[in-house]
């Protein structure tokens, strides 16, 4: 029952950052261990099929155990992060085995991709973060939900969050009458540099941008590697928010159709590629709005964590693209989308994963695909 408390062996790591044990036939998902670890876990929730665990005592730790730095992780605290106990090159490799097991799973095929280190000046685990929610509670005060739950967690600071996001100054306001707010709140120019090029882009607050502070450079110098765009191609981009890998390709010469369903998304990235006619957004759903597209040499899909429609994959092989870049951040999605597209004729040139949400089990991959030569 919840409450009860157990003696457990952790065996893996699963989907979604919580790691798995097994005991008297039952399967145990839990926060706070490491596999390889032995733990005392006092269950939270009971299921049908499987329990789910918080570990309250470490009897055999991992040798990849460390203390945490915040304060607010633990059992019944901030729920916002997944492995601040865990030292970040275990972080990784718990990742791509995350990406290795789901591709087994899903997609039947075994794929092994090391997850990257995303550098930054300082320490590459903290202080990334430029985008954020944060929830109001009854009396008007800021906080993150805690885990598993809608209660709030007050916070004074979170060390995830880039300085530029003022978080602290952000957290002594009070806000009545108010459920949530969104950092940042403004219209803003972002720039990135890529191959010694900067890019800039005007994002409104209600138009994506990329959560870690280096991830559009990242990103896109990934999807440069991965498409290798000849002047005068004409590209595809899918789920293409404000134009960030779409203003990329036209700098390179590339004409690009983009697609997004976001309006504000649709007047920042008109503004965004201005400069570059031949260039056009179309506002609206990608699995509808594709039909209108006749004909595609390259292909940018980043769509969002439920990953691309079927009939998205279907019309994008009608098309025949010579390649086809697909950045994902769900590798069991990622899995089942690269059996559509293996069905459909295209397979696997190139991987990368990135790591672009340290302290979380979220992982950032890029795949590139080209069709079966017969």
């Amino acid at each position: 029952m919840a409450g009860e408390r157990v003696e457990l062996d952790v065996t893996g790591i699963a989907h979604g950052g919580e790691c798995v044990a097994r005991l008297d036939g039952w399967v145990f998902f839990l926060k706070y261990a490491i596999p390889g670890e032995r733990v005392v876990a006092k269950i939270t929730q009971i299921g049908k099929s499987f329990h789910r665990a918080d570990a309250v005592e470490i009897l055999v730790p991992s040798p990849d155990r460390i203390t945490s730095p915040c304060s607010y992780f633990h059992p019944g605290g901030c729920g916002g992060c997944d492995f601040l106990h865990i030292d970040l090159a275990r972080q990784r490799a718990l990742k791509a085995e995350v990406i290795r097991e789901q591709f087994i799973r899903v997609a039947k095929m075994e794929l092994s991709i090391p997850v990257t280190e995303v550098e930054l000046l300082s320490d590459s685990g903290f202080r990334y973060r430029n985008r954020l929610t944060l929830h109001i509670d009854h009396a008007g005060r800021a906080g993150f939900h805690k885990s598993r739950s809608h209660e709030i967690q007050l916070i004074d600071d979170c060390l995830v969050v880039s300085e530029k996001a003022k978080i602290s100054e952000v957290l002594s306001k009070n806000y009545p009458g108010i459920t949530k707010i969104e950092i940042p709140n403004h219209e803003r120019i972002e720039e990135i540099e890529i191959g010694g090029k900067l890019y800039q882009y005007r994002v409104s607050p209600k138009s994506f941008w990329q959560g870690h502070v280096r991830a559009a450079q990242v990103l896109g110098e990934a999807m440069l590697t991965s498409l290798e765009p000849k002047v005068g191609e004409h590209a595809l981009d899918l789920y293409g928010g404000v134009g960030l890998f779409a203003k990329v390709l036209a700098t390179h010469g590339v004409h690009v159709d983009v697609i997004e369903s976001n309006e504000s998304a649709v007047a920042d990235g008109e503004f965004n590629l201005r400069d570059f006619p031949d260039s056009r957004f179309h506002l609206g759903d990608v699995a509808k709005k594709i039909r209108n597209i006749a004909s595609a040499d390259i292909v940018v899909l980043d769509p969002p964590r439920t990953c691309a429609e079927e009939i998205v994959l279907n019309h994008i092989s009608k098309l025949a693209p010579r390649r086809i870049c697909y950045i994902s951040c769900d590798p069991a999605t990622l899995a089942r989308d690269t059996q559509r597209l293996a069905a459909l004729g295209y397979q696997i040139r190139s991987t990368a994963a990135f790591d672009l949400f340290p302290q979380t089990a979220h992982i950032e991959c890029v795949l590139t695909f080209e069709p079966v030569i017969s």
